[in-house]
């Protein structure tokens, strides 16, 4: 079963600000946004990203106002530039951090679990914005509902039904708050390790407990 992709999650609409935009024009921009970052745009073509920790630099360096300490790293002074920012194209972090419409969510996961990558912009196939991706909308996976998450394993496992077995197979997905459990007997190995993987690659399915047996070792090697 193919993985879901980040087309299917991200935000189609995000709140854009464009780099002349004013710095209270960005804060606002940000109150409005659910996923506390701003892709700033031209045209559709993402730039870069303006967090809500860039705007609040603001007032912990009071408008960058404050005497700079003796000793100043390179993160450091790109605090104290941020603080001292008027516009979006001084507050943006550039470039912006992008992934495709068709990339996986396993893919998107890794990215933003990388520090200081809030959100990611979800770019189409001639680089354009198409949409934003923000941890929020991963965790949305999690409101799927367990007959949702039964029918959709069911199915994905279904056409491994097909193959020639001496009896019928008998299969049993239950799903209790996102917990699954496979019950039953199949002909083969191999349908059992398909009914487990497909069902871990099911989006909003937080483990999988198989119960499943089988008759046919069709995955042992011989002949050695």
């Amino acid at each position: 079963m193919p993985e879901p992709i980040v087309a299917t999650v991200m935000s189609r609409s995000p709140v854009v600000v464009t780099p002349e935009l004013t710095f209270k024009q960005v804060a606002c921009a940000l109150l409005a946004s659910d996923a506390g970052v701003v892709p700033v745009v031209h045209g559709r073509m993402p730039l870069g990203v303006i967090t809500e920790n860039d705007v609040l630099l603001n007032l912990e360096f009071h408008g960058g106002l404050d005497p700079a300490p003796l000793i100043l790293g390179s993160a450091s002074r790109r605090r104290r530039r941020k603080a001292c920012a008027t516009t979006a194209s001084e507050l943006m972090s550039s470039p912006a951090p992008t992934i495709a419409c068709s990339a996986g969510l396993s893919d998107a996961v890794r990215r933003l679990g990388t520090p200081g990558s809030p959100a990611l912009c979800v770019i189409d196939e001639i680089g354009q914005l198409a949409g934003l991706l923000a941890r929020r909308d991963l965790l949305a996976i999690y409101r799927r509902s367990d007959d949702e998450l039964a029918a959709e394993i069911q199915a994905a496992v279904e056409r491994d039904r097909s193959r020639p077995a001496r009896e019928p197979a008998e299969l049993a997905v239950h799903v209790e708050a996102g917990a699954v459990r496979l019950e039953g007997a199949l002909t083969y190995r191999s349908q059992v390790e398909h009914a487990v993987f497909a069902a871990s690659r099911v989006a909003g399915v937080i483990a999988v407990h198989s119960n499943l047996t089988y008759d046919i070792d069709d995955m042992l090697v011989t002949g050695f």
